[in-house]
Order: structure tokens, then C-alpha cells, then sequence
């Protein structure tokens, strides 16, 4: 009732023609035929009957209504409706008849149809696609599910570390414990201290947990429908996953000593955060998408981007090893600036106390 009559099949009237013909018919209807709107077709024969009366209104209700008559009768085979033919039947059964008549003749001059047949199916072109989507590959499942696991491992470790680098800064500033400390070292050294430390802290945790889930994989041969290099990813993802930590690191350090509380640091944190998620998640946009257009391949040269973006790249094989040094060497030029930036910041507002330092303040004066 509530299917509007789409679960039950196009009746297909047959007549004129011999048990042969109809069971040839009803085989074709198994697999070929079916309406416009995919319902399946069912060959009925009308040999003996008028095909005017299992056609007409009166028979709609009754059990040898047909939706379409077929005549095989004359030279021509006609097809009879009600009121309007179902497109997808008559298509359906034009290419039929046409095949039919085709291996008749063919059968005529003394060829094989069957030969034939074959012969032109398989003169049909093949399509070879150059550039195929990244989701069209036959292992894009397990390069999606790679990716995935190192995006997230990259992203706790920069965001991971980051905050507690900026929540050590702000529970110094706010304890007033700095005051000591830049009493015994500079500055510019107590923040290293906070990258270096919880760095290595940090990323020597989670590099172990990705160097044994690779191995785990490797011996348990939990890939074997891939030509993916895990040993590559994994090493590629340790490469960027410590430039990743020193960029955002050194800006959550600069960031916390903008304030004095611990409930003002989601404020100052919080551009930085949308700066390492922008890149996390176009990451996947550009793995699912076309990673060799012109904009991705750009823009994986950019720092923050190529963080994320190359060891991407490099899972889905659209990425060399000259590349990643490119784009690591751009990293690591770009790096010192924002040491330079961040040691600014943190040098000129970590020892000022109360409300928020203003950033376009911190940067646009000397230390008084």
C-alpha cells in the first residue's frame, strides 16, 4: 500500500510467438528488463488470448491483466499500450528484438552469432584515467584509515603540547615563580626549555605508539591489497610531527604570557588552535579530492600547511621524497622568524602582571 505499486512487477504480454521466444524472453527479463523507475518485468503469455482484452480497463483488476502487449506475430513486432508505454520497457526490448535480428542474419550468411556477438562487445574502447580521484583508488580505504590515524597523532601532539606549554607559562606568570626564574636564565632560554622539554616529552610518547602499531602491522600483514610503505608514512609523519610541534609550540608559549589567568588563555590560544585546525582538516578535503591540482600543491609548501599536508600527500603516493625536502627546508627557513616573534612576545609580556598585554602593544614598543 505504501509503495504505490513500485514492489510489483510491469506485466508483459507475449503473443505470437512460439514457447521459445517466451521463455528466451522471460530469461532477458531476469536481468534486462525492467521499467523507468526499476520495476522488474514480467513476461506473460497471451498465446489463444485477445491481446484488446487483457490490455482494456476492465481486466486492471483481474489476474490476466498485462501492461504492455508484445506482437511477434508479422514481420515488424509491434508493441500495444492502454494509454502510454513504459520508456524503459520499450527501449529494452527494441535493443532485444534488434539483437535478435541481427544474429537471424548473421546465422543466414553461415557466421557463428554467438562470435559475432562477443566480437562486438569487446570492440567497445577502454577509458584509462590519468589523474583518477583519490577515492577511486583500489586501496583508498586503507590510505583513508592511514591518514586518518596519523592526522590525529600529528594533531594531539601539536595541540597537546602546545597547551600545556601555554598552561606552564600562564601558572608561572600567575605565581609570580618567573620573577625567579628569569632571575637565573634569560628569557629567550626559559621558553626552549618549555618547547624542548615537553617536546621531547611528548612526541617520544606518541612516536613510540606509531613506530609499534607500523611494526604490529607490518608482521601481522594487515595490508596485503596495497603497495602503501608504512615504514615511509611513519617516518615522514616523526619528520613533521616535530617541525609541526616547534612552529605551533613556540606561538602557544609567546601566546600564554599575553595573560595572567588561566581563564583568559583559551582567549589568546584560541587563533592559533584555528590555525593548526584549518590544515587538519584540509588535509582530508585534498586526500579525498585531486591532492596533484595546482592549489594543493602549492599550498603544502606553506607553513603551517605542510605539516599536515605532506605526510598526506605522501600516504596517498602523490608525493617524493624531493618534494617533502623542499617543503621541509621551507619549514625550517621559516622557522627561526617565528622563534624570533615568539622570543619578542614572551620576553616583554611574561613579567607583566594583571590584565591582558595587548599583542599590537607588545609588539610595537620596546621593553620598558
Amino acid at each position: 500500500y505504501f509503495s504505490g505499486g513500485q514492489d510489483e512487477p510491469y506485466r508483459l504480454g507475449v503473443t505470437g510467438s512460439s514457447a521459445t521466444a517466451v521463455q528466451a524472453l522471460t530469461d532477458a527479463a531476469g536481468s534486462e528488463l525492467t521499467t523507468s523507475s526499476g520495476r522488474p518485468v514480467e513476461i506473460v503469455d497471451l498465446t489463444g488470448q485477445d491481446p484488446a482484452t487483457t490490455l482494456g480497463e476492465d481486466s486492471a483488476d483481474q489476474a490476466g491483466h498485462v501492461d504492455m502487449v508484445l506482437d511477434l506475430a508479422a514481420d515488424q513486432p509491434e508493441l500495444m499500450v492502454q494509454e502510454k508505454a513504459d520508456q524503459g520497457v520499450v527501449a529494452a526490448l527494441s535493443a532485444l528484438i534488434q539483437q535478435r535480428a541481427l544474429a537471424d542474419q548473421v546465422a543466414a550468411l553461415g557466421g557463428d552469432p554467438a562470435a559475432v556477438s562477443q566480437a562486438v562487445a569487446e570492440a567497445a574502447p577502454s577509458v584509462t584515467v590519468l589523474d583518477p580521484p583519490s577515492s577511486d583508488r583500489a586501496d583508498a580505504g586503507v590510505r583513508y584509515t592511514t591518514l586518518m590515524i596519523v592526522n590525529i597523532l600529528l594533531f594531539i601532539v601539536i595541540m597537546g603540547g602546545g597547551q600545556v606549554i601555554a598552561m606552564g607559562v600562564v601558572e608561572e606568570k600567575s605565581s609570580r615563580i618567573v620573577e625567579i626564574l628569569l632571575a637565573c636564565v634569560r628569557p629567550t632560554s626559559l621558553l626552549a626549555g618549555k618547547v624542548i622539554g615537553t617536546g621531547l616529552a611528548v612526541i617520544s610518547s606518541y612516536a613510540l605508539i606509531a613506530v609499534v602499531a607500523a611494526a604490529t602491522a607490518a608482521v601481522m600483514d594487515v595490508l596485503p591489497n596495497t603497495d602503501l610503505r608504512l615504514d615511509s608514512v611513519v617516518a615522514v609523519m616523526l619528520v613533521w610531527m616535530v617541525v609541526g610541534f616547534a612552529t605551533f609550540a613556540i606561538l602557544f608559549g609567546a601566546a600564554g604570557a599575553l595573560v595572567s589567568r588561566q581563564e583568559d588563555m583559551g582567549n589568546v590560544t584560541m587563533p592559533i588552535m584555528m590555525l593548526a585546525m584549518v590544515p587538519y582538516m584540509l588535509s582530508f578535503v585534498m586526500a579525498m579530492g585531486s591532492p596533484q591540482s595546482v592549489v594543493w600543491r602549492v599550498l603544502a609548501y606553506i607553513p603551517p600547511f605542510s605539516a599536515f599536508l605532506m605526510p598526506a600527500r605522501l600516504t596517498f603516493g602523490y608525493s617524493d621524497w624531493g618534494e617533502q625536502a623542499i617543503a621541509l627546508a621551507i619549514a625550517l627557513a621559516v622557522l627561526p622568524l617565528l622563534v624570533r616573534l615568539a622570543a619578542r612576545v614572551y620576553t616583554r609580556a611574561v613579567t607583566r602582571m594583571g590584565a591582558r598585554v595587548p599583542l599590537k602593544e607588545v609588539l610595537g614598543r620596546r621593553a620598558a
